[in-house]
């Protein structure tokens, strides 16, 4: 009996030491992350600025990773829960519907965020906020993609109208396509399933493909870029990152390098030397790059 009591005691003499430990130890702030959804620009975003905070700080922060799944509604309601929280010193969102969330609902804590196209045009600026914008002239979409495919003539223009934007971007890119004397084609779906049935019933109208900045688009690009691989049709996305889901080129932002820039923005905030006003808006450069081995996949199966 003897034994017992004293093992007894012993486990809860350990118990309530790990108790007071876990409850002098300080607790590391928390920088919490919103994305509004999973692809691979918008998961290198996240990975690069993680990194750079992390590396910079010295692992001085926890983070905190919150994805709204392509849910508008599920990113206000994870907006509300982060808000709420007293731990939580500073927000990253990645996507248009992440930032939006957060500002409609926190005005102090600093907001830093990356994939964002037009901060100012939807009223997203403001002295707590601060991130890299992924815009570009769309024109440059289609002069890239023209110099690389000159012999197309009809482009597919993938689009997504359930946004006010995506009608924005669409007459943007048919005014560029009627400059250089191409025939623009609307290829357009609110869902994913929406787009692969309007791309699949387009293919023999088209003889290329362009892909603006969209989650919805981005999330199902990979099976998008196969069918139209299976019709020899080049796909040119806006985005570098679309070449890993089978674009033949892209024409757009290294969105792992937003994240770095918004990630070294976060830095200089979080150590006090800066404000997320004194960085607003950062503005980065488009640049192309060319899938060699989707191209040569395409030049094999015209020869053969």
């Amino acid at each position: 009996m003897k034994k017992v009591v004293i093992i007894v005691g012993v486990l809860l003499a350990l118990w309530w030491l790990e108790w007071k430990i876990q409850n002098i130890s300080p607790k590391k702030p928390v920088i919490a992350v919103l994305q509004i959804a999973s692809h691979a620009a918008l998961d290198a975003s996240r990975e690069a600025f993680v990194r750079e905070v992390q590396t910079k700080l010295d692992n001085a922060y926890t983070i905190v990773v919150k994805n709204a799944d392509g849910s508008i509604a599920n990113a206000q309601a994870i907006a509300q829960s982060l808000v709420s929280r007293d731990d939580v010193i500073a927000y990253y969102a990645i996507g248009t519907p992440a930032l939006q969330a957060l500002v409609q609902k926190e005005q102090k804590r600093p907001i830093f965020y990356a994939a964002v196209t037009y901060p100012e045009k939807l009223g997203l600026v403001a002295d707590n906020v601060a991130g890299a914008s992924d815009y570009f002239d769309l024109h440059d979409l289609v002069e890239y993609a023209h110099t690389l495919m000159p012999v197309a003539n009809r482009v597919g223009i993938l689009y997504n109208p359930g946004t006010e934007i995506a009608q924005y971007e669409l007459s943007v890119l048919e005014a560029a396509c009627k400059k250089h004397g191409l025939s623009p084609v609307r290829i357009a779906g609110v869902t994913e399933g929406d787009i692969i049935t309007a791309l699949k019933s387009n293919l023999r109208k088209i003889d290329l493909c362009v892909a603006p900045t969209d989650n919805m688009i981005a999330s199902v690009l990979s099976s998008l870029t196969a069918y139209c691989a299976q019709e020899n049709i080049p796909v040119v996305a806006a985005w570098q990152t679309a070449l890993q889901d089978g674009a033949t080129a892209a024409c757009g932002m290294d969105y792992a390098q937003l994240g770095r820039a918004v990630g070294s923005a976060a830095v200089d905030v979080l150590a006090g030397k800066k404000t997320p006003a004194d960085f607003g808006v950062i503005r980065m450069h488009a640049q192309g790059i060319v899938n060699e081995m989707m191209v040569k996949k395409m030049i094999q199966k015209d020869l053969s």
